[in-house]
């Protein structure tokens, strides 16, 4: 039995467009604790020089985009890890993301402390991320460092 509503809607009608909307805020709100989560692991995962995490991260077609200008496809920015770019702490100062179906996109700022080859240094980065769900998975495939400022 269907009871009518307010102004000939039905219930019925009503409570399937509450539930809708519950299942696509849920869902959004998965998807992104998902990228927080990424996010977390990424920055310390670069810090621990984890790199089978790393790659599970960054997609085939990832590319880093540095606030120096320099640019990396994944084997580039992991080889430059390994060369001699030691990452002692990257913390988020600010997440935000936005999501468009299978398309997230992370703005954040990160406080890094880093020694570059034998030169220490604290930098802010301001950066922008995209992020791929591909085969159900969420992948990293860009990033670019939009602002970078050195701190004390």
């Amino acid at each position: 039995m269907i009871i009518q509503g307010v102004r000939g809607v039905s219930v019925t009608v009503l409570g399937a467009l509450v539930m809708f909307s519950f299942s696509a805020a849920h869902a959004q709100s998965g998807d992104e604790a998902a990228l927080r989560a990424l996010e977390q692991a990424q920055a310390d995962a670069v810090v621990a020089q984890d790199f089978d995490t790393l790659e599970r991260i960054y997609a085939d077609d990832f590319v880093f985009t540095h606030g120096t200008g320099e640019v990396h496809d994944t084997m580039q920015w992991l080889n430059a890890l390994r060369a001699g770019r030691e990452y002692l702490s990257r913390e988020h100062e600010t997440i935000e993301i936005e999501l468009h179906g299978d398309v997230g996109v992370v703005y954040g700022v990160l406080l890094v402390h880093a020694n570059m080859n034998g030169v220490e240094g604290r930098f802010r980065a301001r950066y922008v991320r995209v992020y791929a769900r591909r085969a159900g998975r969420w992948q990293l495939v860009s990033h670019r460092t939009v602002e970078q400022t050195e701190i004390d």
